[in-house]
């Protein structure tokens, strides 16, 4: 990889600030100052600095993000802030991007990463991947609410959803309640639609582990951080 290419991705500065950079002898590569702005870098092997302090040469990333209310799963929005404006902006530069969606009214757990293929098997290749969810809800849902969920829950529109679990934390008869709910999709607002389906609606929703990765070390809105190992090899090859 090119130097200059190497730092404006780690939002070091655009390209142009990043060659004003290296021309002030501010760079190098294993203790020698960079003379060139398309000089050639093995991130494996090479260390650099910037005005003498070491730059990461992580390239490959795995985070999760406890994600607030009014932020749009996307990279950029004209309308709404997004989940990338809660992370540095070098995650983005190199190529973050959400692993499936949360709504905008969702809190929870959300998924990032640089590995598209890691990505593509959180969301496509266990099929017993379990996503917790908490909620609350008004309304009054059927007596046989579990037993539907259990089965697989017909949505309104006829789509055929996967079998569910739902354990209540409380629920009172026609004043509504509050629990939690297991699936193994991620169809679209599918957990409010099933709530519908059996006759409620759902007023709060939060997402709170995805298989046996949780919100531990990021209980607070808005806080990230990365992987720990045994959570990355849950969707590794």
């Amino acid at each position: 990889m090119r130097i200059d290419k190497f730092l404006a991705n780690k939002a070091i500065g655009s390209r142009k600030e990043v060659h004003q950079l290296i021309k002030q002898g501010l760079v190098s590569v294993n203790g020698v100052i960079c003379q060139r702005k398309d000089m050639s870098i093995d991130l494996e092997k090479d260390r650099i600095t910037l005005d003498g302090q070491v730059i990461n040469n992580q390239q490959t990333y795995y985070i999760k993000l406890n994600k607030p209310a009014g932020y749009v799963t996307a990279l950029e929005d004209s309308l709404h802030p997004t989940v990338m404006d809660l992370l540095p902006p070098a995650y983005k530069k190199m190529g973050l991007k959400p692993v499936g969606r949360l709504d905008k009214d969702t809190e929870g757990l959300l998924l990032l990463t640089t590995d598209g293929q890691w990505g593509h098997r959180v969301i496509h290749g266990r099929k017993d991947c379990q996503k917790k969810y908490y909620f609350t809800y008004e309304g009054q849902l059927a007596s046989d609410a579990k037993e539907q969920l259990a089965k697989g829950l017909v949505l309104r529109d006829g789509t055929q959803c996967k079998p569910a679990k739902i354990e209540w934390i409380a629920r009172a008869k026609a004043l509504g309640g509050k629990g939690y709910i297991w699936i193994e999709e991620g169809k679209y607002h599918q957990v409010k639609r099933m709530i519908a389906a059996l006759g409620g609606h759902v007023t709060y929703l939060k997402r709170i582990s995805i298989d046996e990765i949780g919100l531990n070390g990021i209980e607070e809105l808005g806080q990230y951080k990365e992987l720990t190992e045994d959570e990355y090899r849950l969707f590794s090859l």
